[in-house]
Parts: C-alpha cells; sequence; structure tokens
C-alpha cells in the first residue's frame, strides 16, 4: 500500500528525542517493514532545542532513521511542508497586540495551527494527484483538519491516531484561548474519520463520549521493537566512566522526560530513602526536561549526588544499551484524576527483560499485575516506593523472575510490527465497505453516549 502519514504538530518534530517523535518514525518503520511505501508530511523535521550532553545531533538522528529504513521492504519519504510566508507575516504582527496587552498569549500559535491547515491541504492535494496513496493516516493535531479532507476529497480512507485529549491537555497544562472552537473542532474530527487509534481505553472512552461509534475505535496502546528491545543488549553504548561509577550497585533507573507529572521527585525521595538505609544502589536518570535542574540540585543538597547519573536526552538507539545497565527500571507517576498515557518505557523495559516497579495508575495498572509481572504501588507515594525497591534491591531471584514474566507479556499485540498489521486490516475493512462521507457530514452527538 502507499500510506501518507501526517504529523502536523509543530511541536512533534520527526527526528526528535521526546516520545511522540519516538512514536512517529517507529510506526512508519513498521508500515516500510510491512512492504508498504510511506510519505511522511511535518512542518518540523528536527528537534529545535537542545539535545543534552549524550544525545546525537539532529542530521545523526536522521541518517540512523533512513539507515534502518533501508533495511525495510517498503520505501520512506519525508517531506517538510512549511507554512505559508504571509501566514508568518501575521502571526509575527500579533506579537504586537501581545506587546499592547502586556503579555504573551497563545493566540499566535492556535491561529498557526489553523492557517497551517492551508499549506499542508495544498501540499496533500498536490502530493496525492501525482502519487495516490490507499490511506492517510494521521497523528492527531489540534485544529488539524487538513488530513481529513484531503482525504474525503480524493476518496480515501483516513485513521486517526489519538495520544491525548488536547483540547483538555492544552487547557490544563498551557493554556487555550480558543476554547469553544478548540473542542467542537475536536468533536467534528473525531466524528468524521473513518477509524480512531486510542493508545488508552481512558482515551477510548473519551472519544466515544463525544459521539464516535464504538465500531470505529480502536484501542492500541503504545508498542515496542523486540528487535532492538531485547534481554541482554549490550551496555557499549554508555560511556565507560558511567559503567564504572555504577560497578558493584544496584542500579534503578527512570527513562523519559523530566516533566512534573512523571514522578521522579517521589522516585529521588524513595532512593535517599534506601540510601540511609546503606543499600548500595545508584540512580540512572535517562531523559531530559523542567525537572532536570531542581532535582540535581536537590540531590547535591541532600548529599546524594554521587550515588545518582543525569544522563540527559539519549538517542532512542542508545536506551537498549542503558537498559542494560539497569537492574530495576521505575515508572512512578503522580496521583492523577484522568491517567489515558501509554507510556512508552513500559513496554521498551518489559522487552529488555528489566523488572519494572510502577504506579498503580491508568494503563499501567491494567497491563501490569502487581507480584506477577511488576510490583506496584500507590503513585506518588514515596514510601510505598521505596519499600518496593528495596525488596527488589535485597532479592536479586525476584529480579529475575519479575524481569522474566514482564518479557512474556509482551507478544506480537505489543510490538510496532503487531500495530502496522492490525492498522492494515482495519484499512482492508474500510476499503471493503462504503466510502466515509463529507468532512463534517457524519453525525455529531448532543451529548455524552448513555
Amino acid at each position: 500500500m502507499n500510506v501518507a502519514y501526517v504529523c502536523a504538530d509543530f511541536g512533534v518534530p520527526v527526528f526528535g528525542h521526546k516520545g511522540a517523535s519516538v512514536h512517529v518514525r517507529e510506526m512508519v518503520a513498521a508500515f516500510a517493514d510491512g512492504g508498504h511505501d510511506v510519505r511522511i508530511y511535518a512542518p518540523t523535521l528536527d528537534d529545535p532545542g537542545p539535545a543534552g550532553d549524550h544525545a546525537a545531533d539532529p542530521g545523526a538522528q536522521r541518517a540512523r532513521f533512513q539507515a534502518r529504513i533501508e533495511r525495510e521492504h517498503g520505501r520512506v519519504d519525508v517531506v517538510e511542508v512549511a507554512p505559508e510566508s504571509r501566514h508568518l507575516a501575521w502571526l509575527e504582527e500579533l506579537k504586537h497586540v501581545e506587546a499592547l496587552l502586556g503579555r504573551p498569549t497563545r493566540l499566535r500559535q492556535e491561529l498557526r495551527n489553523l492557517l497551517y491547515n492551508q499549506a499542508l491541504r495544498a501540499q496533500l492535494g498536490r502530493a496525492l494527484l501525482a502519487e495516490p496513496v490507499d490511506f492517510i493516516y494521521e497523528r492527531y493535531t489540534l485544529f488539524g483538519l487538513a488530513g481529513i479532507d484531503s482525504a474525503r476529497l480524493h476518496g480515501v480512507p483516513h485513521v486517526l491516531e489519538v495520544n491525548a485529549p488536547l483540547a483538555d491537555e492544552q487547557e490544563r497544562m498551557r493554556g487555550l484561548e480558543l476554547k469553544d472552537l478548540a473542542r467542537s473542532t475536536e468533536r467534528r474530527i473525531w466524528n468524521a474519520t473513518d477509524a480512531v487509534i486510542a493508545v488508552s481505553g481512558r482515551l477510548a472512552e473519551a472519544v466515544a463520549a463525544c459521539g464516535v461509534p464504538e465500531s470505529r475505535i480502536h484501542v492500541l496502546p503504545n508498542a515496542v521493537d523486540t528487535r532492538r528491545f531485547t534481554p541482554g543488549a549490550t551496555t557499549e553504548g554508555v560511556p565507560g566512566p558511567v559503567r564504572e561509577r555504577v560497578r558493584g550497585r544496584c542500579v534503578i533507573g527512570f527513562v523519559g522526560s523530566l516533566k512534573p507529572w512523571h514522578g521522579v521527585e517521589t522516585l529521588f525521595e524513595a532512593v535517599t530513602t534506601l540510601l540511609a538505609r546503606r543499600l548500595a544502589v545508584h540512580l540512572v536518570v535517562v531523559g531530559d526536561g523542567p525537572m532536570r535542574e531542581p532535582l540535581e540540585r536537590a540531590a547535591a543538597e541532600r548529599g546524594v549526588l554521587p550515588h545518582v547519573t543525569f544522563a540527559g536526552a539519549i538517542a532512542h538507539d542508545d536506551i537498549p544499551a542503558w537498559l542494560s545497565l539497569m537492574d530495576v527500571a521505575t515508572a512512578p507517576y503522580t496521583p492523577h484524576p484522568d491517567f489515558y498515557f501509554s507510556p512508552l518505557k513500559l513496554f521498551e523495559y518489559m522487552a529488555a527483560g528489566v523488572p519494572v516497579v510502577a504506579g498503580r495508575i491508568g494503563q499501567l495498572d491494567e497491563l501490569l499485575e502487581h507480584e506477577r509481572n511488576a510490583l506496584l504501588h500507590a503513585p506518588g507515594d514515596a514510601g510505598a516506593l521505596a519499600a518496593q525497591l528495596e525488596r527488589l534491591v535485597r532479592d536479586p531471584m525476584l529480579r529475575r523472575r519479575l524481569g522474566v514474566a514482564g518479557l512474556q507479556g509482551i507478544g506480537e499485540e505489543r510490538t510496532w510490527h503487531g500495530h502496522a498489521r492490525r492498522i492494515e486490516a482495519i484499512v482492508r475493512s474500510l476499503h471493503s465497505s462504503e466510502p466515509g462521507d463529507a468532512l463534517g457530514e457524519r453525525r455529531i452527538a448532543e451529548g455524552p453516549r448513555a
């Protein structure tokens, strides 16, 4: 099949280091490995910010991906679709308005997303006329209408991957100016697509509550490439001084962006407790983010900095080496009333055979079973986390048992290749049914489903 992969999110660079960028590349690689030709359309290709001490530069990240694709069976082209220059000029003018207001707003970013639909729709239109596709696969973006509109104009199925309820998330985490428009547009897009791929059951419930029939909603949690994430991977990708520093110690690890809701502060408290009990442990934190500086400062103030390694942002291809360094891997999180995430780290921990200690929350509580394939604790409870970590530090046999059970839980349905095959089946069923309705013509429910 020919696939148009659309990622219109300016904050998700195709060759970036964040989990969302990894998700894009993994799905594209899985399609290519299945023999499909994929063309990615995105406004941002490389990560614009500093990546970290040990992270590959954008050019290296792109070269690694291209070398990997050359080993697959399909073809991947990457098209950078830039915003129209006149739209950028309008957005620049809005800076003067913000100066009059005396404060920055999110309005420029939201209008940028709205206006970008024109540039993306024009590019997709030309491309699909020159080389027709069998379906459009799109990562859901706030105000992103161009992908589904192009699918309707060209009479091909549209599959929408939903990773978050973006209207709610944007308002809660960064602020949202065009609230009513964002919510109505989100509802419109969810109802108009032919199939929704939700990464968690909670997200599927949110989509269904907007009137989308359950027959069009499919739950596919995040996944892993088991050819790269495997037990016993070499640690050669880890700098020698780090390997020497952790020698003879039980290494407790965390992989991910250092954001407040990931609960890394709780992990630091728990490790401090273990060190106070004179346990030979070392904490390795792989990732970067706004919490790194306060965490480093706290570690120095508590006198535990010699027992902590901050690896910074690491290229995803090097993560297996760092996991091989770890005896225990963590996903603590903080209490969250509406946990809709599908943590990528969880599947990579398990595929690498590293025993997991995780917060009992959302999808983690659904996929993990306490004492069987992981140890669970109340999220945000440093004492409970310390207790579970101490059990594993003191009991190598328990570590081995949980690691093996976790690895056995990674079946075909938990791999990116399994996801690609599931999506292929969904698309074939769409091709065998009647063509989808025009954008906006699907009935939109007036309220939540009963």
